[in-house]
């Protein structure tokens, strides 16, 4: 109704005084004005696009989450600012695309952030045959939300592991004692008797008592992974946690003729840990650095404080992660480790999520590995203000 409104308006402008020609014009700047404001409240990218991709119509929130630069504007193409594979199913279901229907994209972007977005097409219903047909483009953030449902169904997986993992550890640990210690009774049976091949079945009996004690420790590992386990929060000195499990750790480091850097600044404040829990952590990423570096390298260890939270960032210059793999390095069991269990990081981002912490992984193929881990400090510092 409206676009005929002014089509009309404008067929019979000349009849029209400049008085209600000026009434008019006002009416309609504070009626945009408004619309103006209501559209860039809106925290969904709004856009409006000609046939040619050209933009006829934006908001702010398209600005922001497409990354547009800042004299992006009303008849600037948008061809460049989304993936092809966007343009290519828009050119696909053009046909079906009518003011009554919407089909929905969802893309990854990567600037100025990466994030994903959903964006929802419709046509708009254009009211006269003369004008160009155009679409509107509404886009969404749903970077949190996907990634809240990941951590629902993540967390409703472990649950469901977990219970079963209770279950076979109950049902392998019983088998695994009894057969323990009736080769324990034949060991001690075999040392009274003298028979020519002693040696051979003594060397037999243990493979089998170190392949249970391997399994047993399997068994053991698995629980530590996917048993809740509450951490008993304390008091802690950061840097002393680390320099404890580097203490521990030397002789490998040292046997491997590595070199470790460290720069752990004194005076930094308390965090509230788990003493053994967080060691166990530390440990599983260090020792993982040092695998990854089979001739020589540089082990780097840094502290500092970052916005009330303790900052640990551990480096090594090994080999690297190949993309496709640091996706996949929290899954439970996946290893490139010949003799690795897979349930290392996994342990560690259960730790530190506990602890109420953040942990990052970056790598370069070539050059090396970091890791970093936030956690809370104890006591948040407060800045007084100067009298």
């Amino acid at each position: 109704m409206k676009s005929k409104f002014i089509e009309k308006l404008i067929g019979r402008m000349e009849l029209l005084d400049p008085k209600s020609v000026a009434s008019i014009v006002a009416h309609l700047a504070r009626e945009q004005g408004f619309l103006e404001t209501v559209f860039n409240a809106l925290d969904e990218g709004i856009l409006v696009l000609a046939s040619d991709h050209k933009t006829i119509y934006l908001n702010r929130a398209a600005r922001e989450l497409l990354g547009l630069p800042s004299g992006f504007g009303p008849g600037n193409s948008l061809r460049r600012y989304l993936p092809d594979p966007f343009w290519k199913s828009l050119a696909e279901n053009d046909h079906i695309i009518d003011p009554q229907t919407a089909i929905h994209h969802d893309i990854e972007v990567a600037y100025p952030r990466r994030r994903l977005l959903q964006i929802y097409v419709t046509r708009l219903d254009e009211e006269s045959s003369s004008r160009e047909s155009s679409n509107l483009l509404i886009v969404r953030d749903v970077t949190e939300a996907n990634r809240q449902a990941a951590l629902t169904t993540e967390s409703e997986r472990l649950d469901a592991i977990t219970n079963l993992a209770a279950g076979v550890a109950h049902e392998i640990g019983n088998p695994l004692n009894s057969l323990h210690i009736h080769l324990q009774l034949i060991d001690r049976e075999l040392r009274h008797l003298e028979t020519p091949g002693r040696d051979k079945l003594e060397r037999h009996l243990k493979v089998c008592r170190d392949e249970i004690t391997r399994l047993d420790q399997i068994v053991n590992q698995f629980l530590k992974a996917f048993r809740p386990t509450k951490p008993q929060l304390e008091p802690c000195q950061p840097n002393e946690i680390l320099e404890q499990v580097l203490e521990v750790l030397a002789p490998e480091i040292a046997n491997r003729d590595l070199l470790i850097e460290k720069d752990l600044p004194k005076g930094l404040p308390l965090i509230l840990a788990d003493r053994n829990q967080l060691k166990q952590a530390f440990f599983n990423i260090i020792r993982n650095g040092i695998h990854a570096m089979t001739k020589g390298g540089i082990l780097h260890f840094h502290t500092e404080l970052a916005a009330n939270r303790i900052l640990f960032t551990f480096r090594d210059t090994g080999g690297g992660i190949a993309p496709e793999t640091l996706q996949r390095i929290f899954d439970p069991y996946f290893t490139t480790k010949r003799e690795g269990s897979g349930l290392g990081l996994m342990i560690v981002e259960r730790v530190i999520r506990e602890h109420g912490g953040l942990l990052e992984v970056s790598s370069e193929q070539g050059r090396g590995t970091t890791f970093r881990i936030y956690l809370p400090v104890a006591e948040p510092r407060t800045r007084l203000l100067e009298g």
